[in-house]
């Protein structure tokens, strides 16, 4: 079981002058990694994935073409389950048919901004992550891609973007030092009235210790522990957005959905 709490902030103008009335969403994402190939034998399988390397990230998922089509499947199943790529306060304070600047921080397959485009043609996006692999095959005029981590600086100025869209860093960032940095920088790089979306999970175990299903979000749940991330970081967001007195928090939405379902071949659900 897992699930997902979305929420918007609006960025307070530091600036003498009045901003506009507009909101702007927020985006992270770690550093720059090199490959690490794995290979495991289990049983008949010999399963090869690809890792990053660098000793200073948390992340442990892979970065190869097989993780960036489950992430590319796993846009598409929270945009059906949030019914758009964005929330409806977004779309009503910021002009998206005219244009504006987007951010998306740790754009991991580029899902969510290749989806965007489509809908949104006249913006400017602009992708950040640790590693340039799903990148190099992309030919979309609107779309800027650089090497970046949130955790460090953003290769942008400050006050850069309208609208900023940060999601599912539960499993690359630490609580304690990683992520305040990582609000932080998100932040910085919005337009005073900007908008920043942050969608995070909030990772449950189904009700039955004794499936394999069970076993494996366990052993998950414990490997995000012991990184020092939050598994349930998701009911955290508010608590840590509201240190900042320079942001509101306009919306917040969770939504839930049973991950087991339709897997009984591991003892899930059907």
């Amino acid at each position: 079981m897992g699930s997902c709490l979305s929420i918007l902030h609006k960025t307070k103008s530091t600036n003498s002058r009045k901003p506009k009335d507009r909101d702007i969403l927020s985006n992270a994402m770690t550093g720059h990694q090199n490959k690490t190939l794995v290979t495991s034998n289990l049983t008949n399988l010999n399963i090869k994935r690809e890792f990053h390397d660098k000793k200073q990230t948390t992340y442990w998922l892979p970065k190869d073409d097989e993780e960036q089509r489950r992430l590319t499947g796993q846009h598409f199943a929270i945009k059906s389950l949030y019914e758009g790529n964005v929330l409806p306060s977004i779309t009503e304070a910021l002009d998206f048919e005219k244009g504006i600047n987007i951010l998306d921080a740790g754009c991991g397959s580029a899902a969510w901004i290749m989806d965007m485009v489509q809908e949104y043609p006249n913006c400017t996006y602009h992708g950040c992550d640790i590693d340039d692999i799903t990148y190099k095959n992309i030919d979309v005029k609107q779309f800027i891609f650089s090497i970046g981590d949130i955790t460090q600086r953003l290769p942008y100025e400050d006050s850069t973007f309208d609208f900023v869209h940060m999601r599912f860093f539960v499993v690359a960032l630490r609580e304690e030092d990683e992520w305040p940095a990582a609000i932080s920088e998100a932040i910085r790089v919005t337009k005073p009235g900007g908008m920043i979306q942050m969608t995070e999970f909030n990772l449950q175990l189904p009700t039955d210790p004794s499936n394999l299903f069970y076993k494996t979000m366990s052993a998950c749940i414990d490997l995000s522990k012991s990184k020092g991330q939050n598994p349930h970081i998701g009911t955290e967001l508010e608590k840590m957005l509201s240190r900042h007195n320079n942001i509101k928090i306009v919306q917040s939405e969770g939504r839930s959905c049973d991950m087991s379902k339709y897997t009984s071949q591991f003892g899930g659900n059907n």
